[in-house]
């Protein structure tokens, strides 16, 4: 899966090359494959598994597309790290204790995304009234834009060191 995933990228990068950096093209290649993932995760789990249903905790009513929400993070983090990890930043030559800490970044990451996403998908569906599913899509063009720039500067960041 690896050496398709790389192939691939490979194989498209020149069409982008005037364009993007190749760290920039892969986290955008990359990114689109666990996006496309999460959002169709969210809408399955939103369409079909728990269409217009609410879960009660202690009179709380959660609705059915937060529900969702967090199903699809859930499914993607994992995901979302490791082709982040072995394609955009490419640093699949590390210390399993850099790869802890960094995993742990990630997390953060896309836990501010995950509180991101949530209040944006709140915003466009209670006072915008958007079907909740295109909602997640702009939410998700939103918050992938800043998430970009968190992984690089913060999680993958590289040390440079002065010889």
């Amino acid at each position: 899966m690896k050496n398709l995933i790389q192939w691939i990228l490979d194989l498209l990068y020149p069409i982008f090359k005037k364009f993007l950096s190749y760290q920039v093209y892969a986290y955008l290649g990359v990114g689109a494959i666990n996006t496309v993932l999460n959002i169709a995760i969210f809408i399955v789990c939103y369409q079909f598994l728990i269409p217009n249903t609410e879960l009660s905790i202690n009179n709380f009513l959660i609705a059915s597309y937060t529900i969702s929400l967090l199903i699809a993070f859930i499914t993607t983090v994992p995901t979302g790290f490791w082709l982040a990890k072995h394609f955009a930043f490419n640093q699949n030559q590390e210390k399993q204790e850099k790869s802890t800490k960094q995993l742990f970044k990630y997390f953060l990451v896309v836990l501010q995304g995950l509180g991101s996403d949530y209040l944006i998908l709140k915003v466009l569906i209670v006072f915008f009234n958007f079907q909740p599913s295109v909602a997640k899509i702009i939410s998700t063009v939103v918050v992938l834009t800043f998430n970009y720039v968190l992984q690089k500067y913060f999680t993958f960041k590289v040390n440079k060191t002065i010889v």
